[in-house]
């Protein structure tokens, strides 16, 4: 039995298509280890290492036949034998069957995705909707654009590759001179805080988005919008994922924290009563602390058990559990650990599952809330 077939069963046995056959269908016709380039990267640990297919074959077999995904560019493209951070790579199996699922793709529609990557998604969403369906997808990286352009050629008269910002309204809009608008959105990259107007607006009433969202707290999850008239679009979380952001969105991490903190001195040292490393695991607590702060960015330590807080403003707040001496040093205006364990504690009070949460796109705002969209709060 080939990597391939074993790897179908495997997501046959997990329930991966259930409800979806034509997912397993696209996943047969439409083989990943056909959109991995030659170059990828392994994850060492603290490194990521490139393999070449050309000079180790049995490495890059390693990594491409195993369960997780394949990393295909690490510091933006400019790596040469190592490289820090992943900057875009193709997703496992089961987390594209789980995508797709929710999308719920039909035959004929209008895709619009963003985030090309290799294009094996664009390839899937084009086995999908068929010759009568049109899928555009975009790539903020111009080489990947292009390299994916040319693996997507045998799907040429239904898949468009745009290289430009996924953020942009004018990426969905007025591709081949058609004023397109989509049956579906599929992003492949992570929002980390609103999501982007552009696209709601570019929708008909009734379709659906599907938006991987992680925003500064860390807590990732698949976000299931479905657009009303007018510029709306509302929608509840689905499921825990892990997605890469979008160039645009990315975390800021201990150096603007650092920076923060040396311009506002501490003044305010309060007690920490609560158990750190559990509410970091507890994704109910995690989501209700991104969307109830938005705003605040967080990085974590010792397991979970010291945290690291900042607006990216003027404020911030280091946080430690620790017995009999743990405690929140804060400074800048606004005192954050006093208001994440006041969020902390309306969770554990109310209950709130993280998939009670969703979120409502308005032209001029956007809400999140928790239970119905009528108990809402401005993000």
């Amino acid at each position: 039995m080939s990597r391939h077939e074993a790897a179908l069963r495997e997501l046959d046995a997990a329930g991966a298509f259930s409800g979806a056959p034509w997912i397993r269908e696209a996943m047969d016709a439409v083989r990943r280890e056909a959109f991995v380039p030659d170059v990828i990267w392994r994850d060492d640990g603290d490194v990521y290492t490139r393999v070449d297919r050309r000079t180790d074959p049995a490495g890059w077999s390693a990594v491409v036949d195993g369960r997780g995904p394949v990393v295909t560019q690490v510091d933006d493209g400019v790596g040469a034998e190592h490289g820090e951070v992943a900057t875009s790579s193709i997703s496992d199996r089961l987390a594209v069957a789980n995508f797709l699922s929710t999308l719920d793709v039909r035959p004929g529609q209008r895709v619009w995705e963003v985030g090309t990557g290799s294009g094996w998604t664009a390839a899937l969403l084009a086995h999908r909707v068929g010759p009568r369906g049109r899928v555009v997808t975009v790539e903020i990286d111009r080489a990947l654009a292009d390299a994916a352009r040319a693996r997507l050629s045998p799907w040429a008269e239904t898949v468009r590759v745009v290289a430009g910002d996924g953020e942009d309204s004018a990426s969905a809009a007025g591709v081949d001179g058609v004023d397109w608008r989509w049956d579906r959105v599929h992003a492949t990259a992570a929002v980390t805080r609103h999501i982007p107007q552009a696209w709601v607006e570019r929708t008909v009433p009734g379709a659906v988005l599907v938006v991987p969202f992680s925003p500064p707290f860390e807590s990732g999850s698949l976000l299931r919008l479905v657009a009303k008239e007018h510029g709306v679009a509302s929608g509840r979380f689905v499921k825990s994922v892990a997605f890469m952001p979008l160039r645009g969105h990315r975390n800021l991490g201990h150096d603007v924290f650092d920076e923060i903190r040396a311009a506002h001195p501490a003044h305010d040292s309060t007690p920490v009563d609560w158990h750190l490393a559990g509410l970091s695991a507890d994704g109910n607590h995690t989501q209700a602390l991104a969307l109830k702060l938005p705003d605040v960015h967080r990085s974590t330590g010792a397991g979970g058990a010291k945290w690291w807080l900042h607006d990216n403003k003027d404020s911030w707040a280091l946080v430690d559990d620790t017995a009999d001496t743990g405690h929140a040093l804060q400074g800048g205006p606004r005192k954050l650990w006093n208001e994440a364990a006041a969020i902390i504690a309306w969770q554990d009070d109310a209950e709130v599952h993280a998939y009670d949460f969703g979120i409502t796109v308005e032209p001029d705002a956007q809400w999140a809330w928790a239970g119905t969209p009528n108990e809402r709060w401005r993000m």
